[in-house]
């Protein structure tokens, strides 16, 4: 069985009001506009002041287009403090890519404990190798899972640190 669609609750003058300007730009859902078209049917009040805004964003739209100065960009541009804000260069870290943010790395990766344990597991797996306790190449796998962790947070560090240097090194002073 099929649910009755409603009709939308027709909304009170300043929710209508609130929704005029997008109701005019057509940016509302369609339940939406229909709402403030109903409140703005039965409402008097509502209706002149839509009328009224109506009229007004016709007249704006037909004023000639007006061209900017021909120093405008100029006059922009010279009012910016750009000395000021090469100034405080030093006093901004630098943007880094989201990539080399610490917290890119899942937590668990990150964590002492599983970076430890990797390690620990690691050195073990290439200690039993090297005494012929462990095939080798089945060794060497499990020696790198296990450094694995530790190794993508250092060469992020790395990564970081070098980017950090290029860019501080390209900042005019």
């Amino acid at each position: 069985m099929k649910a009755e669609t409603q009709p939308p609750t027709p909304p009170d003058c300043r929710q209508t009001r609130d929704r005029m300007q997008d109701y005019l730009d057509q940016t509302l859902p369609k339940r939406e506009s229909l709402a403030v078209f109903l409140h703005v049917r039965e409402c008097g009040e509502c209706s002149a002041q839509l009328a009224t805004l109506q009229s007004l964003y016709e007249w704006l739209d037909g004023l000639p287009p007006l061209e900017a100065p021909a120093d405008f960009d100029a006059r922009v541009l010279a009012a910016v403090p750009y000395a000021a804000y090469r100034a405080m260069a030093p006093l901004r870290s630098p943007r880094v890519p989201v990539l080399l943010e610490h917290e890119s790395l899942p937590a668990w990766v990150r964590s002492r404990s599983v970076r430890s344990v990797g390690l620990f597991a690691a050195a073990a797996v290439l200690a039993a190798a090297a005494t012929g306790h462990a095939g080798g190449a089945a060794a060497w796998t499990v020696a790198g899972i296990g450094c694995s962790p530790e190794l993508s947070v250092r060469l992020q560090s790395l990564s970081r640190r070098i980017y950090v240097a290029t860019v501080q090194r390209s900042i005019p002073r």
